[in-house]
Parts: C-alpha cells; sequence; structure tokens
C-alpha cells in the first residue's frame, strides 16, 4: 500500500476506496490491474446489454412485453454510459482525491479537524447503510426469479404461441434471448445474469458512495470554515501562534482563510459537476421513463405475485436510488446558504478594516448558493425529485391511457 492510499485509509474513505477498486476506477492503482478490471468490467456489461437487446429485439412487436423489458434495459445503457464516461474523467476523479487528502493533511484547529471528521464519519455510515439497503433490493430482484422456476409447472396443453414465449422465459428476472434452450442451459445463463445485475447496481452503489463522500466532504469544509470565520477575532491562527500577534492581525488572517477555503471547496464543487453532471442528467432522464413502464408492470400483473414483488423491489431501489442524488445536492445548497448567515453573525465591528471587506467579498459570494447539477439544466434538489415523480406519474398514466 502506497502512503498516499494509506492516508485515505486513516481519513474514512475505507468503503470508497475499496468499491472504487472493484470497479477499476480507483486512480491510485497499477494501470495493469486498471486495464484487467476495464476488460472484464467491459466485457461483463458489454455482453448483459448485448442479451438483454436480443430479447427485447424478439419482442419487438408485442408493446406489452417490450414495455416490461424497458426498466432493465435503461439500467444497462445507464450504467455502460457511466463506467465510460468514468474512465473518460477519471484523472478528475484522482484531482478530487487528491484535493480531500490534501485538506485532512492540512494544518486546523482542533475545532476544526473534529467537525470535518464528524461529517466524513457520517458520510462512511450512511455509505454503509446505502450500500446494503441497495444490494438487499438487488439479492431479492434476482432471487424471485429462482423461487418461480421452482414452483413452476409446466403447460401441457392449450399452449399458444404468446404463451410459448412466456413460458421460455421462466426464472430468469427479465427478458433475454442467449441463442440457445433456457432449460438446457438454465444455470450458467443463470449465473451470467445474475452477476451481470449484481454488478450493474454495485456500480451504482460504487458512484453513488463515492459522491456521497465528495459531498460529506464539501459540508465539514463549509463547516469548519464557518466556524473559523464565526469565531475570527478568537482563534490563534496556525501560522500566526506567536503571542505578539495582535488581535486585529488574527482576525484578518482568519478571514482570509475562510476566503481561501471558500474559493477552494466552489472549485471542489465546480470539478464535482464536470465528473457527475453528464451521467446524471443520462440517469434521470431514463429513470423517468424507467419508473413509469415499472408502475406500468405493477398494475398489469397483480395477480402474478412474484412478478410484482420484483417489480416492487426494482421501484423501491429506484425511488431510493434518485432521491438520494438529489438530497446530496440539496445538502450542498443547504450548507452553503449557511455561510451568510455565519458571516453575518461575525463581530465585524471588532475588525480591522481590511478585514470587513473581504467580509463584504464573503457575503456577497454566499448570497449565490452552490448547486449540484445534471447535464447544467436541472439542479439537484427536493424540487427536482419532485418534478421526477410528478413527470413520471404523468408517463405512467399516458401507458395507462393507451394500453
Amino acid at each position: 500500500m502506497t502512503k498516499r492510499t494509506s492516508n485515505y485509509t486513516r481519513y474514512n474513505f475505507i468503503l470508497c476506496r475499496t468499491q472504487l477498486s472493484i470497479s477499476g476506477l480507483w486512480p491510485f492503482q497499477s494501470k495493469i490491474r486498471r486495464y484487467a478490471t476495464y476488460f472484464a468490467l467491459i466485457l461483463l456489461l458489454a455482453s448483459g446489454f448485448f442479451v438483454q437487446l436480443m430479447g427485447v429485439i424478439e419482442v419487438r412487436y408485442d408493446s406489452v412485453e417490450v414495455i416490461d423489458s424497458l426498466p432493465m434495459l435503461n439500467m444497462a445503457v445507464v450504467m455502460l454510459f457511466k463506467v465510460i464516461y468514468a474512465m473518460y474523467t477519471l484523472s478528475q476523479i484522482k484531482l478530487l482525491l487528491i484535493k480531500m487528502q490534501e485538506y485532512c493533511l492540512s494544518p486546523k484547529s482542533d475545532e476544526e479537524h473534529q467537525i470535518h471528521n464528524s461529517y466524513t464519519q457520517f458520510g462512511q455510515k450512511i455509505g454503509y447503510l446505502y450500500t446494503y439497503i441497495i444490494l438487499g433490493h438487488s439479492v431479492a430482484y434476482n432471487l424471485a426469479p429462482l423461487l418461480t422456476k421452482l414452483m413452476h409447472k409446466p403447460l401441457e396443453e392449450n399452449v399458444t404461441s404468446s404463451n410459448k414465449m412466456i413460458e421460455a422465459q421462466v426464472g430468469v428476472p427479465y427478458r433475454v434471448n442467449y441463442m440457445v434452450d433456457l432449460d438446457t442451459y438454465y444455470v450458467p445463463i443463470f449465473i451470467h445474469m445474475v452477476t451481470y445485475n449484481v454488478y450493474n447496481v454495485f456500480i451504482v452503489v460504487t458512484f453513488d458512495v463515492f459522491y456521497i463522500s465528495l459531498v460529506e466532504h464539501c459540508r465539514g469544509v463549509f463547516a469548519a470554515f464557518r466556524y473559523r470565520l464565526e469565531n475570527a477575532c478568537l482563534i490563534e491562527n496556525d501560522s500566526n501562534a506567536s503571542t505578539k500577534t495582535s488581535t486585529k492581525d488574527k482576525s484578518y488572517v482568519n478571514v482570509a482563510y475562510s476566503i481561501r477555503r471558500h474559493a477552494e471547496t466552489i472549485q471542489f464543487v465546480g470539478i464535482m459537476n464536470s465528473v457527475y453532471s453528464p451521467p446524471l442528467f443520462i440517469h434521470v432522464g431514463i429513470t423517468i421513463l424507467t419508473i413509469s413502464a415499472i408502475g406500468y408492470q405493477v398494475m398489469t400483473n397483480t395477480q402474478n405475485i412474484n412478478r410484482t414483488l420484483k417489480n416492487l423491489s426494482y421501484m423501491n431501489a429506484i425511488l431510493m436510488n434518485v432521491f438520494f442524488e438529489n438530497w446530496q445536492g440539496q445538502k450542498i445548497i443547504d450548507s452553503s446558504e449557511k455561510i451568510f448567515e455565519s458571516a453575518y453573525n461575525v463581530e465585524w465591528y471588532n475588525l480591522p478594516i481590511a478585514a470587513r471587506k473581504l467580509l463584504v467579498l464573503v457575503m456577497r459570494r454566499s448570497m449565490q448558493p452552490l448547486v449540484l447539477t445534471a447535464g447544467k439544466f436541472m439542479v439537484l434538489s427536493y424540487i427536482t425529485f419532485n418534478a421526477v415523480i410528478r413527470t413520471s406519474s404523468s408517463y405512467f398514466m399516458l401507458l395507462r391511457s393507451v394500453s
């Protein structure tokens, strides 16, 4: 283990580092290992997407079956785009990790260190919880078809061509076409599908856990320099710890330090947007179609309890995923808006003229909150989550009306 990776392990990034390494997106691992992971990853995702696409082509004349196949096909498109884009922006991911490390190792007061550390620990706990919940939904989604296969009784008479098509897909999570007999090669096909599905979900979890690590780091930096700003006249600056340093000098240095931290965080959020904005735009757009399709599946398959439970499990996971991403965006907005309040609460009348001028700069900049966007069109927030649900409901009602 290198010195750099050991530092990350010390500062509450164990889960994030492990997931990025498994996905081949940890920028500090060797090129041979990364390229080997890329090859295995692309091979698995491409093969899974191909059999899905072939399955949709097979039922292209049956609108109900096509709608039934859309959710997993949509997720495959999102995952392929996310992985390819992450490979393309690996240098920016590396830059984000380096900036996080530099802040963790930079000199700070004990209070600032504790404040930032509390946020990173919270992000670690949320990351573990989110991983367990989403992967748990994935296991439930993949085990439901297996139970259906074990309890299924083959049709013996009055078998139509439509029934044959449905019968051939019993025991698999979604429609596929491996161009071989499913019953004969059921075990290897099921293993391939489960591996593909779980790895797809694992990539979602990896992106989101890294996402929350970045967001909680930003919130910790915001909270720490807000503390420094509010106590500008009281905190002894690390670089000027001499007893001869006057209160006015200390307050000026502390305000200047807060401005520098604010500027660094603005730059950090800008890099985050460049890494996450395009994938989130594709994700949010396709999620609207996916939620509509799954809602349609649930309403049209109420008599099939196994299929209904599987669809509800998938929908629940997607809703949690969309809410989670918008929740993190809302956190950035709320944290950046609090800077104005902290600057307003500073004892400005005890500050030197130069520090007061700097304080005005902080207040003016913090009046415009930082945001995370999806494709630079949608600001990730509770409002956007509400808009996604309303739009998905509209498309769902449209599907119901034309069916």
